[in-house]
């Protein structure tokens, strides 16, 4: 039986509406469950509680002088919430990753003589990190496009369904606008599909946004609708990235 190896430089790395794929050289994602002693008095044995999933990130890349990464780790410094894409195999319309909100937790600037100039930033989570699902990835997009549908599960009651919209570039001109939407349904083919999350429609700008809703939602399959409308030549470059987890 033959294994299929995924080269760690096909990873992308998208926080909030910016791609940083080709500004960092590595990343590692740590999850850790905390244990808690309850010992009571005269217990045969120790006993614990497993606490709350903490994760941790660490993103290498390198100092951008110009602006670009260094200026959005600055930025970010002061920021919290910032929403973490690590998608290992890219992100792909199918291709799974992990999404997290995240506060900056450090950010050293490593500078051996006559080497390039690091810039490592430690993303520490503050909610749990989510299996996700790319559900469209579009560059260049100039009309209403249906992405294709994936099994992403069912989602029960005590858990949330969570999508992110990510416009990472805005080119052309005009009066255009994207209305992008997350749909399931019970079945691949889609004959009843039901909106279960809804973007603010976007306009001229760059944006990032996330959108949940509380389960339980018995439909299996999702997809990602971008609804294009006005007149004139705007494109946008789209990722629209779906997950389940619990509340």
């Amino acid at each position: 039986m033959s294994t299929t190896i995924v080269h760690a430089k096909a990873a992308d790395i998208l926080l909030d509406e910016f791609d940083f794929s080709g500004l960092t050289n590595e990343v590692e994602l740590a999850v850790n469950n905390g244990l808690a002693d309850v010992t009571a008095f005269l217990d045969t044995d120790a006993t614990f509680v497993e606490g709350k999933a903490g994760w941790r990130a660490t993103v290498n890349g390198l100092w951008d002088g110009t602006g670009g990464y260094d200026a959005e780790m600055f930025t970010d410094l002061t920021a919290t919430s910032r929403r973490l894409g690590i998608w290992p195999d890219t992100a792909a319309a199918g291709k799974r990753g992990w999404e997290g909100s995240t506060i900056v937790g450090r950010q050293p600037r490593v500078a051996p003589v006559a080497d390039a100039v690091a810039l490592n930033v430690d993303w520490i989570g503050d909610s749990p990190i989510m299996a996700a699902w790319s559900l469209m990835n579009a560059n260049n997009l100039n009309s209403t496009t249906t992405g294709t549908a994936y099994n992403a599960g069912a989602a029960a009651a005590g858990e949330t369904i969570v999508g992110v919209l990510r416009i990472t570039e805005v080119g052309g001109a005009g009066a255009n606008t994207l209305d992008v939407t997350i749909q399931s349904d019970d079945a691949e083919g889609f004959v009843s599909p039901t909106t279960r999350l809804t973007f603010t429609q976007v306009g001229t700008v760059v944006t990032f946004e996330m959108q949940s809703a509380a389960g339980a939602v018995a439909d299996t399959w999702w997809r990602a609708v971008a609804t294009y409308a006005g007149a004139g030549s705007r494109t946008y470059d789209v990722v629209v990235t779906f997950g389940i987890r619990s509340t």
